[in-house]
Order: structure tokens, then sequence, then C-alpha cells
């Protein structure tokens, strides 16, 4: 991929709002976090629900190739069931851009390590994934998948 269209899709995910529902594994209320922020509300809230380490995850449009709505759909079940599978809790959430030109169909994982959130990622296909640990910013994780370049 081009350094350029590289830069152009880590801005998009570094201007994304990464919006937990409201669930238990929250405190009830919805979440908003943003790359590079520290979130201490969640941090407090996943503190006393023994949770160091967390993960935003999706398997929807992989390598950053949008997709329609029913393979999409068909893709985060498939995703669905292996969190629930390997013990995690999973609350509903959705990654949409500023304006809200676009949105995805996410899930906030706590408790789930870097190395697995990464292996989540790349198994679905995933550029990147949105992880942290409590006290620190959100970041980035890159899965060593890279978008395809743009159809011309």
């Amino acid at each position: 991929m081009r350094q350029l269209d590289q830069e152009r899709l880590l801005g998009a995910y570094r201007a994304t709002r990464y919006v937990i529902r409201p669930h238990a594994s929250t405190g009830g209320v919805e979440q908003v976090l943003r790359v590079g922020r520290l979130h201490p509300a969640l941090d407090a809230e996943l503190t006393a629900r023994g949770h160091r380490e967390w993960a935003f995850l999706t398997a929807w449009n992989p390598g950053s190739r949008p997709r329609g709505k029913d393979e999409n759909q068909r893709a985060q079940e498939r995703l669905i069931s292996q969190l629930v599978a390997g013990g995690f809790v999973i609350a509903p959430a959705i990654g949409e851009a500023e304006d809200g030109s676009w949105s995805e169909q996410s899930l906030f994982v706590p408790g789930i390590s870097r190395a697995e959130a990464e292996r989540f990622g790349r198994a679905h296909g995933q550029v990147a994934v949105l992880v942290g640990r409590t006290g620190g910013p959100a970041e980035l994780l890159l899965c060593g998948h890279e978008a395809p370049p743009p159809v011309a």
C-alpha cells in the first residue's frame, strides 16, 4: 500500500468514535472511546470488575474494504461465537465516523489481552483494532493486514 493511502486510512481510524453501548460491564452507560485519549470513567468500571485490559473489535469490512450488510453480519456473528466460546464477556458497540457518514457494528471486550485482540483482528482480516489498559490511552494496534489499494 502506498504510504499516503496508509496514512489517510490511519487518520480515519484516529478520527473514529468508538462507542460502547450501555452494558453492565461498563457501568450501564454509553462510553465513547477515542484513539490517544484516556477514559477514566471506563477505567474505574473495569478496575472494579477486575479487568486491566480491553479491546474494541469488529469483523466488518476486512481490509477496510466495504462489504454487504449480510456478509458483514455473518462475519460478526462468527466473531461473537468465537469470543463467547473463549469465555469473554462482550458488550455491543459501534465504530462511527465523526460526521456520521459510515458505521460498523463492533464489540467491546473487557479483559482481553493485546495479543488476543490482535489474533482476533488478524483472523477477521482487520487492519487494526483499538486496545487499551486501565490508566493508559486507547491505541490502535496494527494487525498485519494492509488495506487493499483503492479501486481506480
